[in-house]
């Protein structure tokens, strides 16, 4: 699970280095930046076209408890309203 800035060159670099891997990077859209909104647009772009996972937050939040309900899952809720 990726998150940083320079999107278009740090995160994006370390996507590819883990695609070509035996990982399965995930990129956090909302979670990343470029100084340029342009630079940011690319790269996920290019992230997507080479088959790494773009997401949100709150979606990789929600996912990685698994399942709805219990302490775990309510602080998280609490998290990102």
């Amino acid at each position: 699970i990726l998150a940083g800035i320079e999107s278009h060159v740090c995160v994006l670099q370390t996507a590819l280095d883990l695609a070509q891997g035996a990982y399965v990077p995930i990129v956090v859209e909302d979670c990343v930046s470029s100084r340029k909104g342009s630079d940011m647009a690319t790269a996920l772009s290019r992230m997507q076209a080479e088959g790494i996972r773009i997401t949100s937050y709150e979606s990789i939040l929600l996912e990685l408890c698994r399942e709805a309900g219990g302490d775990m899952f309510k602080q998280i809720l609490d998290l990102i309203k």
